[in-house]
C-alpha cells in the first residue's frame, strides 16, 4: 500500500481554478498551512498585489506577498536562476557569453536549483532539523516575473515552475547578529544557555549542509532571530546550489567550495551530547532508504532530471551521511567530520534494506576523479 509520505502530485489550489492558478508539487499531506499561504498569494495576485522582484542575488527571485502588502514568501522561478535563459539580472547573462569558461559549477545539474531548495526542505523534515524554512515546489505566473518578449511588444503571461520559501520575520543575517558568537568570543553577552541554544543550531546546520553538500553557505544566508533572555532561532536559507553529482572537491580543480563555518572555532567544538543522541537514534538504513526514495522522486518528478545523474546524487548524498553517522558516534566535532575521507555509497539490497547493520546494506567506496575539471 503506497503511504502519504510517498505521495508526490500536482495540486491545483482549492478555490482558485482560474487559467493561472497556482499548483503546487506535494511532497506529504501536512501543507495545509502553506496551502493556505498559497491561497494568500493568488488571492494577493488577483487583486494586483504582484511579487517584488530582489534586487540583491545573481538570480530573479522574487519577494511574494498578500493582499495588505505584508512579505509571506520568496519564490524562484526555474527559467530565472542564475545561469538560465531569462535571468533578469545582466551580469550573468554577460557571462554566459563573454565568460563561458567559468558558466556554472562542474559538480552540479544546471537550471536545478529550485529542486535543490526544496530538497533541503525535505532533508530538514526528515532529519527532524527545523530550521530551513518550509520549501516547495510550485508552478505560478504574475505579471512582474521576467517573461521573453513575443511578437508586437507582447508578452505570454504562463505560469513558471520554481520554488517558494515561507518567508521567516524577524530574522538578520547571522554576520550582523552573531559576529563575536562564531568567534567563540570571551566578550560573548550570551548566557551560557544562550551559548548552548546556539551550538546546539549551530551545529543542526552543520549537518544540514554536510548532508545535502551545500556549495553556498556564507554568513549571509543563515539568518538569527535574537530576544535577549526569551528567543533564539537560526533560519538556513539560499540551498539552490548544493545536491551535486560529484564531490566538489574531485570535480574541479580551483573551485572545491569548502564548507565557510569548517573555520569557525564554534566547528571545532563536540556534538552537543543531545544532538549527537538525536542523530543516531534517526540514522538507520531504513531511515536512509526513504529519504533517498523521497529526494529522489522530488528530483524526478519535479523537473527533466536526467535518473542517472540523479543516482550520482543520491550516491553522494549517501556517503555524506555515511561519515556524519560514523563522526557522531566517535563524538567528533564538525570541523573533524570535515576530515574524513570523501565517499560515495550505494546500495546492496534490492528493495528495501532488511538488516540495521550498514555494511550489510550499503557498499562505501571512494569517488571517482576521472574528467577532473578547472573551474
Amino acid at each position: 500500500m503506497k503511504s502519504e509520505r510517498d505521495a508526490i502530485i500536482w495540486h491545483t489550489m482549492p478555490h482558485l481554478e482560474h487559467e493561472n492558478a497556482i499548483d503546487v508539487l506535494s511532497v506529504n499531506t501536512n501543507d495545509e498551512d502553506f496551502v493556505e499561504l498559497l491561497s494568500q498569494t493568488q488571492q494577493a495576485i488577483d487583486v494586483g498585489i504582484n511579487p517584488i522582484l530582489i534586487t540583491t542575488g545573481s538570480s530573479g527571485s522574487y519577494f511574494v506577498r498578500n493582499k495588505d502588502g505584508e512579505n509571506i514568501g520568496v519564490f524562484k522561478p526555474k527559467d530565472e536562476e542564475p545561469f538560465a535563459e531569462h535571468n533578469p539580472k545582466w551580469p550573468k547573462y554577460f557571462q554566459r557569453f563573454l565568460c563561458f569558461c567559468c558558466f556554472g559549477r562542474a559538480c552540479l545539474i544546471p537550471k536545478s536549483g529550485f529542486l535543490s531548495e526544496a530538497g533541503a526542505s525535505l532533508v530538514d523534515e526528515r532529519f527532524q532539523l527545523r530550521i530551513v524554512p518550509k520549501t516547495r515546489i510550485i508552478r505560478m505566473a504574475a505579471p512582474t516575473f521576467f517573461y521573453p518578449k513575443r511578437l508586437c511588444g507582447r508578452e505570454e503571461l504562463r505560469p513558471k515552475i520554481g520554488s517558494y520559501q515561507v518567508f521567516v520575520h524577524g530574522y538578520k543575517p547571522a554576520i550582523e547578529v552573531a559576529s563575536e558568537w562564531m568567534a567563540d568570543d570571551p566578550r560573548c553577552t550570551l548566557t551560557d544557555d544562550e551559548r548552548s541554544r546556539f551550538l546546539y543550531l549551530f551545529q543542526k546546520m552543520c549537518i544540514l549542509d554536510y548532508v545535502i553538500r551545500n556549495t553556498d553557505r556564507n554568513n549571509d544566508n543563515w539568518l538569527i532571530k535574537y530576544v535577549p533572555g526569551s528567543i533564539l532561532e537560526l533560519a538556513a536559507i539560499d540551498h539552490g546550489l548544493a545536491f551535486p553529482v560529484k564531490h566538489p572537491e574531485i570535480a574541479t580543480r580551483l573551485r572545491p567550495y569548502p564548507f565557510a563555518w569548517g573555520t569557525l572555532p564554534l566547528a571545532r567544538k563536540q556534538w552537543d551530547e543531545s544532538l549527537r543522541k538525536q542523530m543516531l537514534e534517526l540514522l538507520s538504513p531504513l531511515f536512509v532508504h526513504r529519504l533517498c526514495l523521497d529526494v529522489k522522486r522530488l528530483f524526478i518528478c519535479g523537473g527533466d532530471n536526467n535518473r542517472f545523474l540523479v543516482e550520482n546524487q543520491i550516491d553522494v548524498m549517501r556517503g555524506q551521511i555515511w561519515n556524519l553517522r560514523l563522526s557522531l558516534l566517535a563524538k567528533e566535532s564538525p570541523a573533524d567530520m570535515l576530515k574524513r575521507d570523501l565517499l560515495v555509497v550505494t546500495a546492496k539490497y534490492r528493495g528495501r534494506p532488511q538488516s540495521n547493520e550498514w555494511d550489510e546494506c550499503f557498499r562505501a567506496n571512494p569517488p571517482d576523479s576521472q574528467g577532473r575539471g578547472c573551474c
